[in-house]
């Protein structure tokens, strides 16, 4: 069962700096159903509420869905708002959200219809109680939007992004190509622009676009260039794409109006499974204080999947050498994925991922990677008070795909403290798929003296704390969690 309680107390160790982690109890976000499966958490918090929380999620079980869900004791305790929709139509379905300056919570959802569950509409709605309740929403765009992304700017501009396709069929995007395009709302969400392209015509295989607002208001929009892999886009029986994939990134100046050329970040992106184009995993990008963009992705060119970021100082327009996240042994057989990076006002890059690293490669555990640094070194903190079966869960295609545990995770970072949400399985089986979202707060705060009796303790047992003795530099890292 999840912690009531549960609370780690110990330091990070970042390359000659520390934080004191105290990790939180891990707390379920929503509701406990037998057989739901709740995945692809979006976490954000009011800017003018800190302890106001929302967590949006994708619901694949036992009928395709979407739900908010809010807290406002800082993820303690959590309820629920339904996603609305015009009379008559049904299944809000991927959801996404942001919250404006103002603490003005926008987010977008598609609405899915008849069998094949094909997105009929993108919608866009508001909600000025902190997720309480959302306002009737705006219709973003028609017929086979995937894949939609919001973010609100400082100036009040509200960004989507999506995939736009032009035919679809059985788990494949057929006709021509799809787009990333983007439309704004520059009137609180009352009323949204006509869609512009954001990706590059030339690129024929696209998506998991992610867009973020950098310096002066410029948009920067991260998406993923799927090069030849017909195989994915397609549906078409075989082993993994042989080829890399790229991330990409764009940007705009005149606050969405019109999007540059595209920039590859890391061209060198090895894929190691099979997936389903329509939700693909998203790469994550997030600015910095300094005016830095940071982005986290992970791939399989050490022979298993790994954790990188990049860093760029110009905007996007270059990019720094990709770093490895993750510290366990290079191509040692375990899987480190699904990362989401944020940034906290003082410059700490702080990325949550999944690690499928124990237990033959099925146990997993959420982990949080710092860096007090730039970036150019991690610390890590295990979150997950237990392990979880990374292969409960629905399954699409057969076993042609794997498990989905969803899209991506959910971050959000202060100077005190780091709040992240995952995809966890601990109450599910393989009979039930159960899936779902899990949310933990790792307290920043506090400072070594807190810690001192701790030290003092292990120092007693180990025989060292002597007359005269000088106390040695040690750093504890979380290694369990105590249930209350």
């Amino acid at each position: 069962m999840l912690s009531a309680g549960a609370v780690v107390l110990g330091l990070a160790s970042l390359r000659g700096q520390s934080h004191e982690a105290v990790v939180g109890a891990n707390t379920l976000v929503n509701p406990s159903r037998i057989i739901d499966a709740n995945n692809s958490p979006t976490l954000v918090r009011n800017p003018a509420e800190s302890a106001n929380l929302v967590v949006v999620h994708r619901v694949d079980r036992p009928n395709f869905s979407g739900l908010l869900n809010w807290s406002t004791d800082g993820g303690s305790t959590w309820s629920a708002t339904e996603l609305p929709l015009p009379s008559g139509l049904d299944r809000p379905f991927a959801p996404d959200a942001s919250f404006s300056p103002d603490g003005a919570l926008y987010v977008t959802y598609a609405n899915l219809t008849g069998a094949g569950n094909v997105p009929d509409n993108l919608w866009l709605s508001r909600s000025d109680d902190g997720g309480r309740t959302l306002s009737p929403p705006v219709r973003v765009s028609g017929r086979l939007g995937f894949q939609g992304r919001v973010v609100a700017a400082p100036d009040g501009t509200v960004h989507v992004t999506w995939l736009q396709a032009a035919e679809v069929g059985l788990l494949r995007f057929a006709g021509p190509a799809p787009r990333v395009v983007a439309a704004r709302s520059v009137d609180g969400g009352k009323s949204v622009s006509q869609p512009v392209p954001v990706s590059d015509p030339e690129r024929e295989r696209v998506g998991a676009a992610s867009p973020v607002v950098g310096q002066d208001n410029t948009v920067v929009v991260l998406y993923q260039d799927f090069k030849g892999d017909r195989l994915d886009f397609e549906n078409i029986e075989g082993p993994p794409w042989e080829h890399p994939f790229a991330l990409v990134a764009t940007h705009s100046t005149d606050k969405g109006q019109t999007y540059a050329k595209g920039v590859e970040v890391d061209a060198g992106l090895v894929p190691t499974r099979r997936f389903l184009t329509f939700l693909p995993e998203f790469p994550s990008i997030a600015p910095g204080p300094d005016g830095a963009l940071h982005v986290a992705w992970a791939d399989g060119r050490n022979g298993d999947d790994d954790v990188f970021t990049r860093r760029s100082d110009d905007g996007g327009l270059t990019w720094g050498a990709p770093v490895r996240v993750n510290s366990n042994g290079a191509g040692d057989g375990t899987a480190q994925y699904l990362p989401r990076v944020a940034v906290s006002p003082e410059g700490r890059i702080d990325i949550v991922f999944l690690d499928r690293g124990r237990g033959g490669d099925r146990a997993t555990h959420a982990v949080l990677a710092l860096s007090e640094d730039g970036g150019r070194h991690f610390g890590t903190i295990r979150l997950s008070s237990t392990a979880f079966d990374a292969d409960i869960g629905p399954k699409t295609a057969g076993d042609r795909l794997p498990v989905d545990l969803g899209s991506r995770l959910g971050i959000v970072s202060s100077d005190r403290d780091v709040v992240a949400a995952w995809t966890d399985t601990r109450l599910g089986t393989r009979d039930s798929g159960r899936q779902d979202v899990v949310v933990t707060r790792v307290d920043l705060s506090g400072s070594r003296a807190a810690i001192q009796p701790v030290l003092a303790v292990v120092l007693l047992v180990l025989g060292v704390v002597a007359m005269g003795l000088s106390t040695p530099s040690l750093a504890l890292r979380p290694r369990g969690h105590r249930s209350s």
